[in-house]
């Protein structure tokens, strides 16, 4: 069993309040068990300005995690706070690290971390918590594909750190008071861990029900679709004028797998080369459909998966990662989806719930084997 303990706070400017308000809140002198894990996202000042690291400093466990653009942790939320989640428990262990610096590929220092990590283990890992960079090369999908390949399929749910910036500049991982713009932080859960997955992303309603194949891609660059230049083929079916999508944000990218797995990619636009950017990869000869998703879209599917949710954990801790992409397409309302999902869970559980550069989360397949994917618009929910 794990129990889940929350603070929040929003003092950026005065390092002593800060650290103070958190430790306040968590009690950690009276509420801790036999081993804990500290679960921290944040807006990416606090990282830069030391309160993170005087926090961890001050704390008796691991602390993972990675920078936001918006938050919510039981109630209380914001787009410029830190929330620090702990899980404790007498019969879950957590053991956590951070990869060297990833440069053109993922392969090799996720590699090293895995078996510095991971392997040492006396048993198997029941979860892995992944925090992955928001880099666009190598893209977030390269890292969990390697996490899939070492750990044989052992579910994995995590995030990609996003920031308020248009370039997205300051974006880290942090891992006990430090922070990276280019490195993996990972966590084992070993032990009686019984996890519940849930996920909500494009309504089926509103996916388009023309469908093309791409067939040609390299990594997170789609090229031609229908053999034809990608961005003059949204244009031929109205989804784009002079190479550019729009409401791009609006417009993911629905691909449905050979395993009967499915991807939704967010659109970041397009090049010179007329090739359509997506927030991660998909592969070559894969079929795929386009959707819509607006204001309704978010805040409907958030309420309903809130709801089911809460009813799922009976008091147990949630732990919610939503795409930024989503978050985009609420304009002036930024906060609705965090005000849903706090409206159907408030008093019932603890939560935290963060805005993700891309979400990682299984999918169990009809042949009993675990697919773990990065996701963009999507709601994921891990009760634990």
């Amino acid at each position: 069993m794990i129990t889940m303990l929350n603070a929040f706070t929003e003092e950026v400017d005065d390092m002593e309040a800060a650290v103070s308000e958190i430790l306040e809140q968590l009690d950690v002198d009276h509420r801790l068990l036999a081993h804990s894990l500290g679960i921290l996202h944040c807006y990416s000042e606090f990282c830069e300005n030391g309160i993170v690291k005087a926090l961890c400093e001050k704390l008796p466990f691991d602390v993972v995690g990675s920078t936001t653009s918006s938050l919510s942790a039981s109630g209380r939320m914001s787009e410029m706070g830190l929330a620090l989640t702990v899980l404790t428990s007498d019969t879950v262990q957590f053991k956590s690290g951070v990869s060297e610096e990833v440069k053109d590929s993922a392969e090799a220092p996720v590699t090293e971390l895995y078996k510095r990590l991971i392997d040492p283990l006396p048993r198997k890992p029941a979860l892995l918590l992944p925090f992955i960079p928001f880099l666009m090369i190598p893209g977030g999908d390269e890292f969990v594909a390697q996490i899939d390949a070492l750990s044989g399929g052992i579910p994995a749910f995590g995030t990609l750190s996003i920031s308020n910036e248009i370039d997205f500049s300051r974006c880290y991982t942090i891992y006990n008071g430090e922070y990276y713009p280019a490195a993996l932080v990972l966590t084992a859960l070993i032990g009686d861990v019984e996890p519940i997955f849930m996920n909500t992303s494009i309504n089926e309603e509103s996916i388009l029900k023309q469908k093309a194949v791409i067939t040609e891609v390299n990594r997170n660059r789609v090229q031609t679709i229908n053999n034809i230049k990608a961005a003059a083929y949204m244009e031929s079916i109205g989804l784009a004028k002079d190479g550019k999508i729009s409401g791009m944000e609006s417009t993911p990218f629905v691909v449905d797998l050979e395993d009967g797995s499915r991807l939704v990619r967010a659109n970041i636009g397009s090049n010179e080369q007329g090739e359509m950017i997506l927030c991660g990869a998909v592969p070559v000869n894969s079929p795929v459909a386009f959707a819509s998703q607006g204001f309704n879209d978010v805040v409907e599917t958030a309420s309903e998966k809130a709801a089911e949710a809460a009813k799922a954990a009976q008091g147990r801790g949630i732990l919610m990662y939503s795409c930024a992409a989503r978050y985009w397409v609420l304009g002036l309302q930024i906060r609705a989806e965090l005000e849903a999902v706090e409206a159907c869970i408030a008093g019932t559980a603890p939560y935290h719930l963060v805005c993700s550069g891309g979400e990682i989360s299984p999918q169990f397949l009809s042949n009993g084997k675990v697919a773990n994917h990065l996701q963009n618009n999507s709601l994921i929910i891990c009760i634990l």
